[in-house]
């Protein structure tokens, strides 16, 4: 069936809805979690409102963003581990999607939650949730991400 469970998180508590399914489903199925944040480019904060300075600080704030997912995705593997899981993580850089999905393999299944934007945010933000299903060559389990 499954060889493995790939659990993407987006360091958000609405985010981790993922992470209780995809727990749960590789202690029943007996297979690891392979836990990926990305730290999307897209989403990088920027501090000074200059696009010279902007660009010029980016390599440190992507670098902040890739340093806060590793921490947060180490705390999560530990907790998994006390669980008795076998868990492996990963930071990957770039967009979204693309990352979530060069992170899987055959054999794998992805879970990842809905965030459940609508309206304006979305259109803006994109949807992750939405790309990666239509591009994804592995079953994907999206679980709805509650408020919260």
């Amino acid at each position: 069936m499954y060889t493995r469970i790939v659990i993407a998180l987006d360091g958000s508590q609405r985010g981790e809805a993922a992470l209780k399914e995809g727990a749960a489903l590789a202690a029943a199925l007996n297979i690891p979690v392979h836990l990926v944040e990305v730290a999307d480019v897209t989403l990088v904060r920027f501090g000074a409102p200059e696009a010279a300075m902007d660009y010029a600080q980016l390599s440190d704030e992507m670098q902040q963003e890739q340093d806060e997912a590793s921490t947060y995705l180490h705390k999560i593997a530990a907790d998994l581990r006390a669980q008795g899981l076998t868990v492996t993580a990963e930071v990957r850089s770039g967009f979204a999607a693309h990352g979530i999905l060069s992170a899987t393999r055959p054999g794998d299944l992805l879970v990842m939650a809905s965030h459940g934007r609508s309206g304006p945010v979305r259109w803006l933000l994109g949807s992750v949730a939405e790309e990666v299903p239509r591009h994804a060559e592995v079953p994907v389990l999206l679980v709805r991400a509650t408020e919260g």
